[in-house]
């Protein structure tokens, strides 16, 4: 209790000062950035591969893989940037990752899936989900409006995920039995979260080094930068799934993605510490989120085709909202 009460669980992950990077030129952070940014890619995926194969000898249920294990992993990156940047007292990345993340993948990943294969099928099978992502959104943005999401936000925040899992794991009861060795699963997991945690650390301290260098907010940093970088799983499914003629996968990553970012990343951080809100969030950018959300769930609710004509709406939105970021 004492060890929680004195955060010395932060000086566990941050115990090393980054004066260092201070000196190296702004080309070699840039590059730090990058790689770590790939190393959040990488990390995710060996995390996913591990946690797949490892439900799937244990003999659990299709969708509670796919909700919790796979939703998780691809989500990983964000949490451990937000996680970090949290940390080391830069909320603005935290949360600025989260919604950042959220509008890249409506705003990216899906526009680009559509865009790809000229419209979507309908959205019936996603209507519930688009709900509680809609409702969700809409609590978050009620959580912020005092500049906080504090640890009881984070536990209620919680909760609703695991309602939501709970509700969603009893649509469907198929199950997966495999009677092999879970070591090298538990290995890949290992070592996904290990890559996430070193690849976390630098993404954050050299992130915070350009947005010093440059001039910008760390905002900025958070929701461009770092929340493409995190939301590359989400994009590359989206357009592997617009190819292969499964839009509709893209979809569902998508809506997921997001669900277990404002739910599990945000919510998770902030039980472990409190996150202050900047306002510019709180007035443009979660609104915005919130709206893209609601604008998915109106075409779900009327069995309306998501178009290429939407797809250019939203994408030329999310530029804005990226323009406005550093105006």
């Amino acid at each position: 209790m004492l060890l929680w009460r004195n955060y010395q669980f932060e000086d566990i992950f941050l115990a090393g000062k980054i004066a260092w990077m201070t000196h190296l030129p702004t080309i070699l952070v840039w590059l730090i950035l990058l790689g770590s940014l790939g190393g959040l890619y990488l990390g995710g995926e060996v995390l996913v591969s591990g946690g797949v194969s490892l439900a799937k000898r244990a003999g659990i249920k299709r969708v509670v893989v796919g909700l919790t294990v796979v939703a998780v992993g691809t989500s990983m990156p964000e949490f451990f940037v937000s996680l970090f940047g949290a940390l080391k007292g830069s909320p603005d990345i935290s949360v600025g990752n989260v919604i950042g993340s959220n509008l890249a993948n409506i705003g990216l990943a899906l526009s680009i899936a559509v865009l790809i294969r000229k419209e979507t099928g309908k959205f019936v099978d996603v209507t519930w989900d688009l709900t509680f992502l809609s409702g969700a959104t809409l609590i978050f943005l009620f959580m912020s409006m005092d500049g906080k999401i504090s640890r009881g936000d984070g536990l209620v925040l919680f909760l609703m995920l695991f309602l939501y899992i709970l509700a969603s794991a009893r649509r469907e009861g198929q199950e997966i039995e495999e009677e092999k060795s879970l070591s090298y699963p538990i290995l890949l997991l290992i070592s996904g979260i290990a890559i996430l945690a070193v690849s976390a650390h630098y993404t954050v301290i050299s992130g915070i080094e350009l947005s010093k260098r440059m001039g910008i907010s760390q905002l900025a940093i958070g929701m461009t930068a770092m929340a493409l970088g995190t939301s590359l799983p989400e994009i590359f499914v989206s357009a592997v799934a617009a190819v292969k003629k499964e839009v509709g996968i893209g979809i569902g990553n998508v809506i997921g993605s997001n669900i277990f970012n404002l739910m599990g990343v945000a919510g998770g951080v902030a039980i472990i510490k409190p996150l202050d809100v900047n306002i510019r969030l709180v007035k443009v950018f979660i609104p915005a989120s919130l709206i893209f959300a609601l604008f998915l769930l109106f075409l779900s609710a009327f069995k309306i085709r998501l178009r290429r004509r939407h797809a250019l709406l939203i994408l030329v939105i999310y530029f804005v909202l990226v323009y406005n970021l550093f105006h």
